[in-house]
């Protein structure tokens, strides 16, 4: 019988997959090529044998309940099964058994199909579908299928309020990708991500949402004084600068959390509501946690509105306007420039304070449009008054750009408003924390005539030998020391020194917020060069200007 079945030994070496055939005693009285390489033996070891010897007890229960049954009834099974082969390594085969008449005698045909490689890329894509390549930790979909689970009501003990849901923004992120790299960014994310998991409780899920936010969820009920703990921690972890080849990286993290629970309807409640949270860290001044209330949804939705408004006050270019102050100087009350001064007026939200409508034009990016309309109303409304200089304010996200120079230049250059009549402001801060780009930027603008102004001078880094070391056309005393200047010796004294050390390196000594006839008497015999303040002029729209001009130059008293 086995001399006929020469002709089947042929066929079932030629088959890719291993191929076994079985007696109803279930011994092996074929085995293709592919079978004894799996197995590790040769056909000759192999006939007459189960091939079961070895195998773990429950997979040879499974392999011989099949074989039974469809030895019974003749129906075809197919089955997946994983053994470990002689190489230690774990295989996933899918096993077809089929029972066919040789000879009149019932045999099992029997395929082993190895799926190992296509279950391992199903795993690597599942892995992939709710996890963060760059950071391994959970993704934004793992995120939303665990907020989904949180949403089942669980029953909250005394003293517990809940799972919570914290949302974490790293503020000046930016300006590492920017100054180092974008493989400093990724060290930094990464870096990050193993500190947070490192406070994570047990049990939470920990995501990168995308970019530089992260995501936490704990599931099982905390106390307000565990979840105040908990953030106050993960705020803490970039107090430690993240070292790179020797240069310290330094951000913070914002932190916004609620509390899960049976009141929050869906996934996105409550993330909006953490969201909000967040949003309100941010507000407060970054680098601290705040937890949601109800109180939150109105600012954010105060915010939002705003948002919308301000794009399109800039779009339609009509209800942003400029207001000018005048800059005095010491010596003899002159008026020898103005600075430029935001001003926003919008039909329904109505006078909007440049303390709220800048800071957001600098989150959400409005900011650079924003100044460049500015800049260009500034130097039209200017044109005609060839003896003064317009001072603009400068924000540190208009300095990232790498055309910033030449916008600038285009501008005056189609205004025909020469680059000597034009200061640009800029905070202490914001130079020392300016990149390489930046600091060309500047350089460039004073190499064709622009002046740059120090702005702010005492409120940031606070140290006179900086005026040494910084490309600077003038520096301006902070209104905080001017208010005072007459009362505290200490602030006197320091005045005094910015003073002296100003007119040394020949820069403008502008000191700003002078309201009395006593603080101009002691800035100007200190050495102040010029002066700026309610004392002289509130800020002025174009008109109001012109009057106030004319009535100086007539020497009439200034206007209200």
């Amino acid at each position: 019988m086995f001399d006929n079945l020469a002709v089947c030994q042929a066929v079932l070496n030629a088959l890719p997959d291993a191929t076994l055939l079985k007696d109803r005693q279930q011994r092996l009285v074929f085995l293709n090529r592919k079978a004894c390489e799996l197995l590790g033996k040769t056909a000759a070891e192999m006939l007459g044998k189960t091939a079961l010897e070895g195998l773990p007890a429950p997979l040879v229960a499974d392999i011989l309940a099949y074989d039974r049954i469809v030895m019974e009834t003749g129906e075809p099974a197919e089955f997946e099964e994983q053994f470990i082969n002689t190489g230690n390594e774990t295989l996933t085969f899918v096993v077809r058994s089929t029972r066919i008449y040789l000879f009149s005698e019932p045999y099992l045909l029997v395929s082993l199909n190895d799926i190992t490689a296509l279950r391992a890329a199903e795993s690597q894509t599942r892995f992939l579908a709710y996890h963060d390549i760059l950071t391994g930790l959970h993704n934004r979909t793992a995120l939303y299928d665990q907020l989904n689970h949180a949403l089942v009501p669980v029953t909250v003990d005394e003293g517990l309020v809940g799972g919570l849901l914290v949302l974490m923004d790293l503020d000046g992120f930016k300006n590492i990708n920017d100054t180092y790299g974008h493989q400093a960014g990724d060290y930094v994310l990464c870096e990050f991500a193993r500190r947070l998991q490192q406070v994570a409780p047990v049990g939470s899920l920990v995501a990168r949402m995308g970019g530089d936010e992260f995501a936490l969820i704990i599931q099982h009920t905390l106390s307000m004084d565990a979840a105040q703990e908990l953030c106050l921690n993960i705020v803490k972890l970039t107090h430690t600068p993240f070292s790179l080849l020797g240069a310290s990286l330094y951000v913070s993290v914002s932190v916004g959390a609620t509390f899960t629970g049976q009141f929050d309807i869906t996934a996105g409640e409550m993330l909006r509501k953490a969201d909000a949270a967040l949003y309100e860290a941010k507000r407060q001044g970054k680098n601290v946690h705040c937890f949601y209330s109800e109180s939150l949804d109105a600012s954010v939705t105060s915010k939002r509105r705003m948002e919308k408004a301000l794009a399109l006050a800039i779009a339609c270019g009509t209800q942003i306007t400029c207001a000018y102050q005048p800059l005095i100087r010491s010596a003899d009350n002159k008026i020898v420039g103005v600075e430029a001064l935001a001003r926003w007026s919008d039909a329904d939200l109505g006078e909007i304070s440049p303390v709220q409508f800048i800071p957001l034009a600098e989150e959400t990016g409005q900011i650079i449009p924003l100044g460049q309309m500015i800049l260009r109303q500034a130097c039209r409304d200017m044109r005609q008054w060839d003896d003064l200089s317009v001072s603009v304010n400068l924000s540190p996200i208009q300095l990232r750009d790498g055309d910033f120079a030449q916008r600038v230049l285009s501008i005056l250059a189609q205004e025909q408003f020469p680059p000597e009549r034009l200061e640009l402001e800029l905070t202490e801060t914001a130079i020392m924390n300016s990149d390489d780009n930046g600091k060309q930027q500047l350089a460039l603008l004073r190499k064709e005539g622009v002046r740059i102004s120090l702005d702010d001078f005492g409120t940031g880094y606070s140290t006179l030998s900086l005026l040494k070391d910084i490309a600077v056309d003038s520096v301006k005393i902070d209104r905080s020391f001017v208010q005072f200047v007459t009362q505290l010796k200490d602030t006197a004294a320091i005045v005094t020194a910015v003073s002296n050390l100003g007119v040394k390196l020949n820069l403008q000594v502008i000191a700003e917020g002078v309201e009395t006839k006593e603080q101009q008497q002691f800035l100007r015999d200190a050495g102040c060069t010029q002066m700026q303040g309610f004392l002289f002029s509130k800020p002025l729209d174009k008109e109001e200007f012109e009057r106030f001009f004319a009535s100086v130059a007539e020497e009439k008293p200034p206007v209200d």
